[in-house]
């Protein structure tokens, strides 16, 4: 199911989708983002954040992700 794509890039491609939050909440997200990837690992990260092949490809797309 997962390609090899390193923990900040998938990380980077959850966070793309909320860009135009606030920084303080946007933050907040990704300190909740970097946790959660650590308590379940890559599978389940791309799993509980939906990030499908779709979803990488938009991100990809966003220049968000590198």
């Amino acid at each position: 199911m997962a390609a090899g794509y390193s923990r900040e890039f998938l990380i980077s491609a959850f966070l793309s989708r909320f860009v135009s939050l606030p920084t303080e909440k946007f933050e907040a997200l990704e300190a909740m983002a970097e946790r959660f990837y650590d308590e379940v690992g890559r599978d389940k990260f791309r799993v509980y954040g939906s990030l499908d092949a779709d979803a990488i490809k938009v991100a990809k797309a966003s220049g968000f992700c590198t």
